[in-house]
């Protein structure tokens, strides 16, 4: 092995860049590499590294959800190109790899019901700080202040312009994130210079992110949560869905289902259609079972108003033949009755042994497609991450290794996959910047 000094320059200090710049350091000792012989030099645009894992999960910093490789695959990427993208970087490096490496520096998680794993401390500082330790541990050089520009490629290597500032490399590894949350800093940096250097890039759109209405909820409904309904976004004949929690915001709706449902919301919006959300308040149940519960809560209590008998119903229920009086059972909240019955065209008035066919088949109706409102906006600045991006089909998911550019690598979210809410996207953030940063300085190195 020579005497050759290489200096790889990774362009982003987020999870993927963090990761990037430990695993290149690891993979260059175990091929007993002196950390003089390989500069690494981690350059960040903020006064500081790692702003969007400080706001991850509120704050609280969800660092990965706790499955299996193939569950959590399944659970969290909900198209199978990404998933088969993301296989083998998160089998290198799985979410038990991520907890085991930062309990070595004493960080204690804990696993909450639906599987998304938090620090105790319940404190992003946390893991920043100890992020932060293991950089510095890696003998790696931070420069901070320092957004990257425009990047030349050259048949020896790399240079990377920030501002008035100039970097050579003999390895650049993009880790710059995506366009989402542009306050903290990923203003879609990364796709500008990939696609300077050849690299496709797909439309980037808003993921997990709320929706915004043409027309505000009423302040009524505002603050008002949806528990485990089935969320419908309808588009000039397409459409998709999602099932869980829903909030009223003045604005329009967020919550988990939401967030979830928001990457197709705007791709709707991006192709041109009008999109319309609406709210099936009994999913797995047909309208023609809706309408005998109707015809049998009808017979039982005849006298009961129709609003009242609304305030009472199961919400999302498993069977249609538990009690609406049951008090453990979850129910339309009240505030929802009254548009429901909006909808549904009854009077306030109008008693359950009174309702009409027409009337009954218009409130089973309202029940199963509640519009909630049209679309206005899914707002970029307020998603949590962003979909698009470089195109996967021209990166290697073994490496993360550029197929145009053999010493250019690109990981995190500047990639065209975007996760689920629940830890997912930081945990393929983590994993694709290990792998990237791991085979940057095998490459770099073996063959030497």
């Amino acid at each position: 092995m020579s005497n050759t000094t290489s200096t790889l320059l990774i362009a982003g200090a987020g999870a993927s860049g963090m990761l990037a710049a430990i695993s290149a350091r690891r993979a260059a000792r175990e091929l007993s590499v002196v950390d003089e012989r390989l500069r690494i030099v981690l350059l960040e645009r903020n006064p500081k590294p790692g702003n969007k894992i400080a706001i991850s999960g509120g704050g609280h910093c969800n660092l990965t959800h706790d499955a299996d490789v193939k569950s959590l695959l399944e659970k969290g990427f909900l198209k199978k190109s990404e998933q088969r993208f993301l296989r083998h970087a998160i089998h290198t490096f799985s979410n038990a790899d991520l907890l085991v490496l930062f309990g070595r520096y004493g960080l204690k998680t804990e696993v909450r019901a639906d599987g998304r794993v938090f620090p105790v401390s319940g404190r992003a500082g946390e893991v920043l700080d100890l992020l932060r330790r293991m950089v510095e541990e890696s003998t790696v050089t931070l420069v901070t202040g320092a957004r990257v520009e425009r990047v030349e490629c050259g048949s020896s290597g790399f240079i990377l312009h920030a501002g008035e500032r100039r970097f050579e490399a003999d390895a650049v590894i993009l880790a710059t994130g995506g366009a989402s949350w542009g306050s903290a800093g990923t203003t879609g940096d990364g796709n500008r210079l990939a696609a300077s250097v050849g690299h496709s890039i797909a439309p980037v759109l808003p993921a997990l992110a709320p929706n915004y209405f043409t027309v505000p909820p009423k302040p009524e409904l505002v603050g008002v949560t949806l528990r485990n309904i089935l969320l419908v976004a309808s588009a000039d004949g397409a459409s998709d869905s999602r099932r869980g929690d829903v909030l009223i915001s003045h604005r329009g709706i967020s919550g988990p289902a939401c967030l979830s449902l928001s990457r197709s919301v705007a791709g709707f919006l991006a192709s041109g259609k009008k999109v319309t959300i609406s709210a099936d308040l009994f999913p797995g149940h047909d309208e023609g079972k809706l309408s005998a519960f109707i015809l049998e809560e009808a017979a039982r209590h005849g006298t009961r108003q129709v609003r009242t008998f609304l305030q009472r119903c199961p919400l999302a229920p498993e069977r249609l033949d538990a009690p609406s009086d049951s008090s453990a059972a979850e129910t339309i909240p009240n505030a929802f009755a009254d548009e429901i019955m909006r909808q549904a065209g009854i009077n306030r008035e109008v008693t359950m042994s009174s309702l009409t066919k027409a009337q009954r088949l218009g409130l089973v109706s309202a029940l199963k497609r509640l519009t909630l409102g049209a679309v206005r906006k899914v707002p970029l600045d307020r998603a949590e991450v962003s979909a698009g991006g470089v195109s996967l089909g021209e990166i290697d998911p073994k490496t993360m290794q550029s197929k145009i550019h053999p010493k250019l690598y690109c990981c995190g979210e500047l990639l065209d996959y975007a996760g689920e809410v629940g830890g997912f996207n930081l945990q393929a953030a983590f994993s694709t910047g290990w792998v990237a940063g791991s085979h940057a300085a095998r490459m770099l190195f073996e063959n030497c």
